[in-house]
């Protein structure tokens, strides 16, 4: 995918947590743990919430913002997932699962803070503030809730 704007960002983002959810479901129904089989359900289930509300703030994002050029703050921060034959959640338990999705979320975290230190609009950076807020929320959610699972 080429990124020139913020709006390639949101679709990005947003694509990145629609192949977690992928994966994680996926992973889920060949999982012979059901503790294992659980917590990818319950990750896949929060990614594609997250792709939902990413997609929703690219429809309705401010649109000066979203078409604010971002492609140099991009490259420091390109986060990959893999995506050709056997997922790496096929071979790990609970925790190194939980660590590989938390990392996900830390790098999506950190490359829209990157993007918010850069700004200079008072529209980027408010739009980047409210899209970091649900990142990181929906991050601590995440933990929580994973850690839950695995007490189980």
């Amino acid at each position: 995918m080429q990124i020139e704007t913020l709006h390639d960002v949101m679709q990005w983002t947003k694509n990145m947590h629609q192949e977690l959810h992928y994966f994680a479901a996926n992973c889920a129904q060949k999982s012979d743990s059901v503790r294992v089989g659980l917590l990818l359900k319950y990750i896949s289930e929060h990614e594609k919430k997250m792709a939902q509300v990413m997609k929703k703030f690219e429809d309705n994002g401010n649109s000066s913002a979203l078409n604010t050029y971002s492609r140099h703050y991009y490259e420091k921060f390109t986060i990959s997932i893999h995506t050709e034959g056997e997922h790496p959640f096929e071979k790990m338990d609970t925790d190194e699962i939980a660590i590989v999705t938390l990392e996900y979320h830390k790098n999506i975290v950190g490359l829209f803070e990157y993007l918010q230190k850069c700004s200079c609009a008072p529209s980027v950076t408010e739009f980047l503030d409210n899209i970091l807020s649900v990142q990181e929320a929906e991050g601590r959610l995440l933990a929580r809730n994973m850690k839950q699972i695995d007490d189980l």
